[in-house]
């Protein structure tokens, strides 16, 4: 629940000499807000223009300083001036101190020392600021540490003496040359009680508990300089940076500056102010159990930068992380706001953490059905009576029940309940998250796995096996029913009718043990490339006529599967290899043909076919060479068949003749010649010639 009551948000405003500005934006919100809700809100953050501004210098006034003092003295005006660049409100303090004024620190009979001493509260009159710097004289010790701490204390601590203005810029510029003492020095000199963080001024300005009070801690100056929004600059020589470092990382809103010999104080001061601008930092302490977080992050030094009469805008996210545990907490009063000198514009959050739900005031409802009539329902959770347990108040007995448990048990020599995975409700499992069985028996992670992936990604696990969703089968659901993909590209058989589908691949025929058909779709073999090339000749022709996009889109070819066309000049074709692919022609009417080839690749799973550029024409030589051909064909036919013919003849010739000569045998005829048959030649001999005599 989060809700937000009535607020205080006036806009940024610059103010007058009679109305305060303001700087921070908003200025009170009253939220409820339940844990782990978050509630969003807009700060915004702008500087005023000549906002006042109090500068207090705080000088070591040991004898080694007495050059840098001199150049105060010289440019005490231009530093007013400088300043009046950025505000016409600015006020001057100068202060100095220098040790204990005791052994073993110093002599206070033979040396001109003190702790500290306010020489001028802060005041607008910059000629007293000059006379007061002109008058200023040199003290000494006898270590080299020195009382800077408590000249800072009093000068933070004497906020009324010195006329600190609360709604000022407040800038410290402690300048030195030598290291600090800090709390536990003191007692050297029987400076024993701790510092009180007190003002203890007399009626010379001087601190008047140097030998009563300690010098003070780190974490007082802490305290002092956020409560009251000091911004301090360490101004010191670069033998000490080391020092004055590390003390500034320990007080909020303070830096070091090197301060060099030739003397840059008037730089210092000036920087000091522009940084008090540049930079915001938001503070504030809350409980540990509430978060907030900001973008930017100002709650960290330097994360928030400001541009020169620009609000910054600060996105907030308000969330509480748990309830509290005492109830008085649960109204909470929280401030916030920046970490700037003199800057009284905070933030109130009046916080409400809703922790208590209004029904915990009721006495609920006795016996509800809610709760099978035998427990009270009370903000939604039934509180169960004696003889009962469970949920909505469900089981009879109690939960330690040892019959009840007893049933929960998958042997009776088992030691713990529902096999240690689940918990035992009226006598029945009630498995934990991955775990199933009457018995939380079957770890729900355990079945086979394919890709890392239970059951393959396509079915559940429960009671240790698979049970696999629609179209998927197998122990690890890896196998699909689902045959779209055993189909070809634009052919209606299913792996092209030379295979069956088997979980969405084609597995080829075979024949003795040895494949008959190859390829993804067993297309692949002797008497199968003609076939295939039928099936896409129409798409081919499609795309050489016009363009795939407008081929993909007719009915006729509309198919799941991707294909890839490729048009290409006869030259290209023939320049590059194509291992497996398939040629094929598609003869035109006119006599010209379009020559394409295809194959498919596995790897990207789409059908590639490549379509030459150019019309295949055939020649005239081959029309001769194919009527020539038909022509021979004729006529060898002709011949054999004749030959086949007069083969036949002689055989049943010598068939019948045979039969004749058998028959006659077999009757008793001897065969004899015809008394009447002449033959077609005769020869005659003349008696009267005589072949010797010729």
């Amino acid at each position: 629940m989060i809700t937000s009551g009535k607020s205080k948000n006036n806009p940024l405003s610059p103010g007058t000499n009679k109305i305060r500005p303001i700087q921070f934006q908003p200025q009170e919100l009253n939220i409820k807000l339940r844990p782990g809700a978050l509630y969003k809100f807009k700060m915004f953050y702008k500087p005023a223009d000549d906002f006042p501004l109090d500068v207090y210098y705080l000088m070591d006034s040991s004898y080694t300083m007495r050059k840098h003092i001199r150049e105060l003295q010289k440019q005490a005006e231009f530093v007013y001036k400088e300043l009046g660049r950025f505000t016409n409100n600015v006020q001057f303090g100068v202060g100095s101190f220098v040790e204990k004024p005791d052994f073993p620190f110093a002599d206070p009979n033979m040396q001109y020392v003190y702790s500290f001493q306010n020489h001028l509260s802060l005041t607008k009159n910059i000629n007293e600021f000059k006379k007061v710097i002109e008058k200023s004289t040199s003290g000494s010790n006898y270590d080299l540490p020195e009382a800077g701490l408590d000249g800072l204390m009093q000068v933070m601590a004497c906020e009324k003496e010195l006329g600190w203005r609360s709604e000022a810029r407040r800038i410290i510029i402690l300048c030195t040359d030598a290291p600090y003492h800090s709390a536990g020095d003191g007692k050297m000199v029987g400076a024993g009680k701790p510092n009180d963080m007190q003002c203890h001024l007399n009626e010379s300005n001087y601190y008047n508990h140097s030998l009563l009070q300690d010098y003070p801690s780190v974490s007082q100056l802490y305290k002092m300089a956020s409560n009251g929004n000091f911004k301090i600059i360490f101004a010191a020589l670069s033998n000490v940076k080391k020092e004055y470092e590390k003390l500034a990382k320990h007080i909020l809103g303070s830096s070091y500056a090197e301060l060099k010999k030739q003397s840059n104080i008037v730089q210092i001061i000036k920087t000091a102010y522009q940084e008090s601008l540049r930079y915001m930092m938001i503070k504030y302490q809350w409980p540990p159990y509430i978060q907030l977080t900001m973008q930017p992050d100002c709650s960290k030094m330097d994360s928030c930068e400001m541009r020169h009469k620009q609000a910054l805008t600060i996105d907030a996210q308000l969330k509480v992380k748990e309830c509290p545990e005492n109830k008085k907490d649960f109204m909470q009063n929280l401030e916030l706001g920046p970490v700037t000198g003199g800057l009284e514009d905070k933030l109130k959050i009046n916080l409400e953490i809703d922790c208590q739900c209004e029904c915990e005031t009721n006495a609920g409802i006795t016996n509800s059905p809610l709760c099978s009539n035998s427990g009270t329902h009370r903000c939604g959770i039934c509180e169960c009576n004696e003889d009962r347990y469970g949920n909505v108040c469900q089981c009879n007995g109690t939960i330690t029940s040892k019959t009840e448990l007893d049933k929960c048990k998958q042997h009776n020599n088992d030691t713990s309940f529902c096999s240690g995975k689940g918990t035992c409700v009226c006598g029945k499992c009630i498995c934990d998250s991955g775990f199933s069985g009457n018995y939380c028996e079957f770890d729900d992670n355990s079945c086979e796995r394919r890709e890392d992936k239970l059951c393959s990604g396509h079915g559940r696990c429960t009671l240790g096996m698979c049970h696999c969703s629609s179209e998927w089968i197998g122990d690890d659901c890896s196998c699909t029913v689902n045959t779209i993909k055993c189909y070809p590209p634009f052919s209606k058989e299913i792996c092209s009718g030379n295979g069956d589908c088997v979980c969405g691949e084609c597995v080829c025929r075979k024949s003795n043990g040895k494949s008959l058909f190859l390829g993804s779709f067993c297309d692949d073999c002797e008497e199968c490339a003609d076939k295939r090339c039928k099936e896409l000749e129409d798409y081919v022709d499609c795309n050489y006529w016009n363009n795939k996009t407008y081929c993909d889109q007719q009915q006729e070819f509309n198919q799941t599967f991707n294909t890839e066309v490729q048009m290409l000049d006869k030259s290209e074709i023939n320049n590059r290899t194509w291992p497996t692919a398939k040629w094929c022609y598609k003869k035109l009417t006119n006599g010209t043909s379009i020559v394409f080839m295809h194959y498919y690749d596995k790897n990207d799973q789409k059908l590639q076919v490549i379509i030459q550029k150019e019309l295949e024409e055939e020649s005239k030589a081959k029309i001769w060479i194919a009527v020539g051909t038909a022509i021979c064909t004729v006529l060898l036919i002709g011949l054999l068949t004749v030959i086949a013919w007069k083969v036949i003849m002689d055989k049943m010739d010598e068939r019948e003749y045979n039969n004749f000569m058998q028959k006659a045998q077999e009757a008793g005829f001897d065969v004899a010649e015809n008394p009447i048959y002449q033959p077609a030649a005769i020869s005659f001999s003349n008696p009267t010639f005589d072949p010797v005599r010729q």
